[in-house]
């Protein structure tokens, strides 16, 4: 197997970064392709400048925005043919009009939404080198991610926010204790039996994490047809600490609403080197019930987890699979095993609960 460690941008690359930050500048206002022209003769290497210009492009952001005033110009302006240019100008000036602008304005809103018909823009000003530098490493390794078929993750410090974030997009994992490391297993997408995209953009969602952590070591298999190649990535490397968007409530929390008494989110369940990370434990007829919900799911991966809350001394345990991202149900399941379509209800979960207590 192949052993590599794939390119990122330090503090050696801000140098060559700044000089295309001074194009940028420099075409502020101009469609996006005058800036690609400019660079296209330029020193610096093609993969390089796309690399820079992704992560302007990501830092920068507004393509919904773009996209619907472009969609509501168009949808205004274009007709019948305007076969001349003054019948151009008088139906632009019309439209401006009503939609409160001026000619040119509207005028250059037409294509907005085209990648390279789009002004450069710097709402925030001049960025910064290692910024862009931070967002391009964010790029290639959230792409590598998205075609890895398996993925194994070192976490030194307090790995619970991650681990919960593998729960919370329901990622085929498997985590231990290796020494003063949490070892987190992560099944990639391309080792999925469906729905590889899906579960690639899930995946891919753990990268910007890691700016979060202490420390980690990162290592990828991946196959693009040249033969299996281990990548490996670890810190400290340049990454962006993303604006934190309010989350909305986690599927256990809003499923524990309707249960009569339930503990969201219990510590960790410890046995040996193995941990495993119950979204609720819930009281019935004097019992306690662990309840996790599982997202994606091979029928190997549901044995092994449900072995494992057997092996802790756990046999009040109910796994919640969704059908859309399991594979098919195969023969007698584990009465353990509660399969759900589109969504679970907590009087569904009681009365699986139900039939579980009452048969030990």
């Amino acid at each position: 197997m192949i052993r590599e460690q794939p390119r990122l941008y330090g503090q050696d690359d801000l140098p060559w970064i700044a000089s295309i930050v001074d194009h940028v500048v420099a075409t502020r206002g101009e469609p996006w392709r005058v800036l690609r022209e400019r660079l296209e003769h330029g020193p610096i290497s093609g993969p390089r400048v796309a690399a820079i210009l992704g992560a302007l492009r990501r830092l920068t952001g507004g393509r919904a925005a773009r996209t619907a005033i472009a969609r509501r110009v168009r949808a205004a302006v274009l007709g019948h043919p305007a076969l001349d240019a003054a019948a151009r100008t008088t139906r632009l000036d019309e439209v401006a009009s009503t939609m409160g602008m001026e000619r040119d304005e509207l005028a250059s809103l037409l294509w907005v939404d085209l990648a390279d018909e789009r002004p450069v823009t710097l709402p925030d000003g001049r960025p910064a080198e290692h910024l862009l530098a931070a967002y391009a490493n964010l790029e290639r390794i959230q792409r590598l991610v998205r075609r890895a078929r398996t993925l194994r993750l070192r976490i030194w410090g307090d790995a619970i926010p991650l681990v919960r974030a593998v729960a919370r997009y329901g990622l085929i994992a498997s985590i231990t204790v290796d020494g003063e490391a949490t070892l987190l297993d992560v099944l990639g997408p391309l080792s999925l039996f469906h729905a590889t995209t899906v579960y690639g953009r899930a995946l891919a969602q753990l990268v910007p994490l890691l700016v979060e952590t202490d420390r980690f070591q990162l290592e990828l298999t991946w196959d693009i047809g040249l033969g299996p190649t281990q990548l490996h990535i670890a810190s400290p490397i340049l990454l962006p600490r993303l604006p934190i968007t309010r989350r909305t409530p986690s599927p256990g929390a809003r499923l524990a609403r309707g249960l009569p008494k339930a503990t969201i989110d219990p510590p960790p369940i410890e046995h040996g080197a193995h941990r495993l990370f119950p979204d609720l434990i819930v009281e019935h007829a004097g019992r306690s019930v662990y309840v996790e919900l599982v997202g994606f799911a091979t029928t190997d991966y549901l044995k092994a987890k449900l072995a494992a809350y057997h092996a802790a001394g756990i046999t009040d345990v109910v796994l919640c699979i969704d059908d859309a991202r399991a594979e098919p149900k195969q023969g007698n399941e584990p009465r353990e095993l509660l399969r759900y379509s589109q969504r679970l209800t907590a009087d569904a979960l009681l009365g699986h609960i139900e039939g579980v207590t009452s048969h030990p």
